[in-house]
């Protein structure tokens, strides 16, 4: 068996899309997927439990409150751990699809050849031809961590400005994302710079993107959580790979698997202007400045 748990918040469209990806896998397994609305209020959960009410293999649970990432995907992985006895667990963002239509055969291939509990594939955001996994070839240590909160502060600053050229040339990149020029400027600009070489390999230790995490039998059965329930968004991925490392979990990406990510709410930006991006973009620094607090006090825990 195999088990998919998807996160959803909102986008009644988006999440369909990514269970129709799920549903159009070839495999003789049997797949279940269970969704999670994290109390969308849109009431959009309840139009998934009417849509998929005749499919047995597809589970809707509610949330009473928007429990963000790590404890909206521990609702669901409670669910599962309860129902089900799955040989992968298949974990992935509302606006994540997958392509491949062999990917579980490649998966049990890869894994039969080398174990790992914890994998990520390869995540492509096709609008801007980039690849977003892995985060880091290692995991991050406190000096990392701290140089990342000085930029987060730098960057509060330039949000706070009238006018900022750095905010300003985000702000164009973001708007103006669907240009053809604007994404071969970009995809030109990582390849000179080597930025696009490192999600070619097979690396393990590193830091997955938390857009699809693929967990196997052994982490379900060791773990009653599925994330640390620390942080609401943002850092998820580092406390996972330290947790994998602390205890001599693998934790391995896969180039060999692909699925695309269509970053949803980047896209919603194309519609704000030059003030309500700044604003957007303030919220989201604070949360991960707040999340990055949360992962130093973490490490130095232990």
């Amino acid at each position: 068996m195999i088990c998919f748990l998807i996160l959803h918040y909102g986008d009644l469209a988006l999440t369909s899309r990514a269970v129709d990806s799920i549903l159009r896998l070839y495999s003789q397994e049997n797949i279940q997927v269970t969704i999670v609305d994290n109390a969308s209020p849109n009431k959009s959960g309840e139009k998934l439990r009417e849509q998929y009410k005749n499919k047995s293999d597809i589970h809707i649970i509610t949330a009473s409150e928007n429990l963000g990432f790590s404890t909206g995907n521990n609702l669901g992985y409670h669910y599962i751990k309860e129902h089900f006895k799955p040989q992968f667990l298949i974990v992935l963002n509302n606006d994540v699809v997958f392509v491949q239509k062999q990917m579980i055969k490649e998966l049990r291939n890869i894994y039969q050849k080398e174990p790992f509990w914890v994998a990520g594939p390869d995540i492509y955001v096709p609008q801007r031809k980039y690849h977003m996994s892995p985060m880091y070839l290692h995991a991050r240590v406190k000096e990392d961590l701290d140089l990342k909160i000085l930029e987060l502060e730098r960057e509060i600053k330039e949000c706070n400005k009238c006018i900022s050229l750095h905010v300003l040339k985000m702000y164009i990149r973001d708007h103006f994302c669907k240009s053809r020029i604007l994404k071969l400027l970009f995809y030109i600009k990582r390849i000179c710079s080597g930025n696009d070489k490192q999600w070619r390999e097979r690396v393990v230790g590193c830091v997955l993107q938390g857009a699809c995490f693929i967990f196997d039998q052994r982490y379900i059965e060791n773990n009653n959580e599925l994330f640390e329930p620390l942080t609401f968004m943002y850092g998820e991925e580092d406390i996972l790979t330290w947790r994998c490392l602390k205890n001599d979990w693998e934790i391995k990406y896969l180039p060999e698997i692909q699925v695309w990510h269509t970053c949803q709410g980047s896209l919603q930006l194309t519609k704000m202007s030059y003030r309500q991006f700044c604003e957007k973009m303030l919220s989201t620094i604070l949360l991960r400045k707040d999340a990055l607090q949360i992962c130093i006090n973490y490490l130095n825990e232990g």
